[in-house]
């Protein structure tokens, strides 16, 4: 069963440890009936996960690209502060600043075509065409947070000004209020 973004019997499973190159681009959809493509294994090369068994660990976390659509980036960070503490035999790794950005970036990746009801796909990219979307889609998320944060606070300050202008502000003004109330 192919993966979900690939045309179907689009598939290349790689448990040789064997994939598209970096500046191999994923075929359009001509040659996809002769090329299966692993989402989720070809993201993790190349967000620089080379090792098989350190790609093998993390897919029994995140098994397929569409399992990232309910993940945080706190999830993310869990997850590469869990890995070093493993033994070696249970799969031990370091994710490292750099590979632990490019995964936060896929995850943000991943969401912005569940927002728009698409599928996640790697049809027409290159390793470093990938790279520049997960880069993008990263500064959008930071977008979201920022105006999220900024809305926040502008509710807060409405609040708080609704609050002096009504005459609650903690001190009673018998100039404000003509009856006793209980605030």
């Amino acid at each position: 069963m192919a993966e979900a973004g690939v045309a179907p019997g689009a598939v290349i499973d790689d448990a040789e440890g064997e994939n598209l190159g970096a500046d191999q681009e994923i075929p359009q959809q001509q040659a996809q009936e002769e090329v299966v493509v692993d989402i989720m294994n070809q993201v993790l090369i190349w967000i620089g996960f080379d090792v098989v068994a350190n790609r093998q660990a993390l897919r029994s976390e995140i098994a397929e690209i569409k399992d990232m659509v309910d993940l945080t980036e706190k999830d993310i960070t869990e997850l590469q502060e869990l890995y070093p503490k493993r033994t070696q035999n249970a799969g031990q790794m370091y994710f490292g600043l750099q590979r632990t950005k490019r995964l936060k970036a896929t995850l943000h990746w991943v969401q912005d075509f569940a927002r728009v009801s698409e599928v996640p796909t790697l049809e027409g990219l290159t390793q470093e065409s990938f790279k520049a979307a997960i880069s993008i889609a990263a500064q959008r998320a930071d977008i979201r947070k920022k105006e999220a944060k900024d809305a926040s606070s502008v509710s807060s300050e409405q609040e708080s000004s609704r609050t002096i202008k009504s005459g609650r502000s903690g001190s009673r003004d018998s100039r404000t209020c003509c009856q006793p109330c209980s605030v």
